[in-house]
């Protein structure tokens, strides 16, 4: 797969604006993110950022996604299922 280096961002189209929030969904599920949870936009920003970065393999962006975020969140906040495994 080729990731194009990309500095200026073409329109995202009303398919893939559908599959980014399917992704974006998902990885709020599994960060266990209430919708109405401030720190969801920020989910969502890093969605369509990496998406337009070039990843577009859709469990990739999810796992980048939830591992970015995961890293960004204080600790304990939001990981409740983290030390569960």
């Amino acid at each position: 797969m080729e990731h194009s280096k990309v500095t200026s961002y073409e329109p995202i189209g009303p398919d893939e604006l559908e599959r980014l929030q399917t992704i974006f969904e998902t990885a709020r599920y599994i960060a266990c993110m209430s919708r109405h949870d401030p720190a969801s936009e920020r989910l969502a920003a890093m969605t369509i950022r990496f998406y337009q970065m070039g990843i577009r393999d859709d469990d990739v962006l999810i796992h980048t996604v939830v591992k970015t975020n995961r890293s960004l969140r204080p600790f304990g906040e939001g990981q409740a299922l983290g030390g569960m495994a």
